[in-house]
């Protein structure tokens, strides 16, 4: 009988760390935004947002999807969960295109498909991770608002 394998948890720790390492770098570069890469090492955050990062528009005015009809998605943000055509009418495919596109899209995908009003409508949803919320909610409070 095959025993199973010990995950080696100080190795991942290692390229936690120095991942984290990386993002403090960046910010002191200006690489990237500060509080994106402060939520990024925090402890706790998951490992896709730390591997992968994030984005976030630089003003809500910048939101400029659209609010009724369609919206054609970008290709990496398809899957079984977000279709390639999302009926913006229709909340629950609303709430995982823009799910998807706070965690995975760029600022300039954002702002070309998340609509402001909308945005606000769904944001008590929790349409993302606490990490990603809490620099949204950060930069714009508007979205706390009750």
């Amino acid at each position: 009988m095959a025993s199973t394998p010990r995950p080696d948890f100080a190795r991942v720790a290692r390229l936690r760390g120095a991942e984290q390492g990386v993002l403090d770098e960046a910010a002191r570069q200006g690489l990237i935004p500060e509080d994106i890469a402060h939520a990024l090492t925090e402890p706790g955050v998951s490992d896709l947002l730390l591997f992968q990062g994030f984005a976030v528009v630089a003003d809500l005015d910048a939101l400029a999807g659209p609010s009724s009809g369609f919206v054609d998605v970008p290709r990496h943000l398809t899957d079984s969960e977000v279709p390639a055509r999302v009926d913006v009418a229709d909340t629950a495919q609303c709430a995982a295109l823009y799910r998807r596109l706070l965690v995975g899209g760029t600022a300039s995908e954002q702002a070309a498909l998340i609509n402001r009003e909308v945005l606000c409508q769904l944001w008590p949803r929790r349409l993302a991770p606490q990490t990603v919320a809490e620099v949204w909610e950060r930069r714009f409070a508007e979205l706390t608002a009750p």
